[in-house]
């Protein structure tokens, strides 16, 4: 899952109702079993909006497909 929102509208909630939606749509509509959701470790304000989803850290990784970027792996399973 993915979202971007613009900084002048970080801090109002809307990004976890995106989360929201988006969890919705995919478990309910697209019948999936499994979401994930990839992120810098130094985005604290995102990651608060994935627990409170009930997502559950997974693990760090040094970079997908060899880009070298640590990421978070959030994961939440229907």
């Amino acid at each position: 899952m993915a979202y971007l929102l613009d900084k002048a509208y970080w801090g109002q909630g809307l990004a976890t109702e995106a989360v929201q939606g988006i969890l919705q749509y995919g478990f309910e509509q697209l019948k999936l079993s499994r979401m994930i959701c990839l992120m810098d470790p130094e985005n604290i304000a995102s990651q608060r909006v994935a627990e409170k989803m009930g997502m559950s850290l997974e693990r760090k990784v040094d970079g997908i497909d060899g880009d070298n970027f640590p990421t978070l792996i959030y994961a939440i399973n229907k």
